[in-house]
Order: structure tokens, then sequence, then C-alpha cells
């Protein structure tokens, strides 16, 4: 994910204090998030990640695939995203990727889906090219907009452009107060229809944890139980 694509949603994003994303993985992506956003902490992730593949099937060698998803880890967190995650084929080519963010402000009642049209194709690092696919979906964790498109990227210092497609899904999470963002992208169009399937398939299993509250410095330790 291009770190500019923070600012799409007009509100401050970042990761939450109370919550953490979830998906259930079952096959095709590979987690890449990142709390500390340390190079310690992206290696231990990134060879975590490695494990996942059949040695007998990678086309590349492990501790180059591992230096990659290190690198990305490391690259996306800057954009202080809720979640990262990678699809790979079985040799270790590399996909697609998909970040999580979320956007709200304190004391701010978040605009619902109808007054947030505006800002469902705005990119802050490319254009949309031709039409986008925009369609109303309801998900477990709640209402949502999901829009394709195939992307114009500003290339960096004006070199010229490239084509990418993307999918992303605004989503208003019943009972919270932020608007997530969740976004998937490629640059191979030949997978199109498979990439689209992985997202699409992996979507209704989003869902919030909410983070145990660490006891305070000054809080009394538990009694001991009585045998």
């Amino acid at each position: 994910m291009e770190k500019e694509q923070q600012n799409s949603g007009g509100n401050s994003p970042g990761p939450e204090d109370d919550f953490v994303v979830e998906f259930d993985f079952a096959g095709g992506w590979l987690g890449l998030t990142l709390d500390e956003g340390t190079r310690e902490e992206a290696r231990r992730v990134a060879a975590g990640a490695v494990e996942q593949f059949d040695p007998l099937r990678l086309s590349v060698g492990k501790a180059a695939l591992q230096q990659e998803l290190e690198e990305h880890a490391l690259s996306v967190f800057e954009s202080g995203p809720l979640l990262i995650a990678v699809a790979y084929t079985d040799s270790g080519v590399f996909l697609a990727d998909m970040a999580v963010l979320a956007y709200g402000e304190d004391g701010v009642t978040r605009p619902s889906p109808e007054e947030y049209q505006h800002m469902l194709l705005k990119w802050s690092y490319a254009e949309v090219k031709g039409d986008a696919e925009i369609t109303e979906v309801e998900l477990p964790i709640g209402p949502a907009v999901r829009v394709q498109a195939v992307l114009v990227e500003k290339r960096r210092f004006g070199w010229g452009k490239k084509l990418s497609e993307c999918v992303r899904y605004w989503v208003w999470p019943t009972g919270h107060e932020e608007i997530l963002l969740v976004e998937a992208r490629w640059l191979n169009f030949a997978r199109t229809d498979e990439l689209t399937d992985l997202v699409d398939r992996v979507m209704p299993s989003l869902r919030l944890v909410p983070v145990p509250a660490e006891p305070g410095p000054d809080a009394a330790p538990e009694p001991p139980s009585e045998l």
C-alpha cells in the first residue's frame, strides 16, 4: 500500500487502543501486522510467514523471501494500519497486499454511507481509470460499501504512470465510532478474478476484538483463592 492512502478518508487514521482487527485467514493471505514497527519485530513476523510456505515448491530462497516480507511490513507500518496482509503464489511470487485502516475523530459523529459517497472514489496517490464498480453490502460486522476500480498510479518524481487494480471495502462496524477501510491492491490483471475472490471470501470474517485493559500501577493484586 502507498503511504499516501492514509489521508484519503479526510479523517485521522491510526491504530486504535481498544480493539484489534482479525480475519479468518484460512488460506491465501499471510498476516504481517506489526505492533511496534521495529526491525526485530518485522524480522520475527516475516520468519513466521516464510514457515507457511512449502520449501519444495518455492522458486526463491527463503532468506530472500523473508527479507522481502520484512521490508514490506516495515514500509506499510508507516501508514498506521490496524492490519497488514499479503498474498503470494506457492512458489513465493508476490500477488497482492491488503491493509486495514480506521478513520474517525473522538467526539465527532461518523458520517453515514450516504454522506460518505464523495469519498468512496478518492485515492491520494492515484486516479480511477474508467468506471468503478460500487456495491452496497451487508457484512456480519455491519454495513459496507464495496468499490472495485482500475487505478492509474502516479510514480515518484513524475516518471510515467502504472496501472493497478484495487478492491476496497468501506465498513461501518456496528457499535463503533470509526469507519474502517479494507483495501487490497495488485498489478497482475491476469489474476484479477482469483484475487477479487480472495478478498471477497475473507471479508465476512472481519471482526474487531477488544483489547483487555492493562491494570494500573496501583491496582491491588488478586487475593489468593481458598482451597
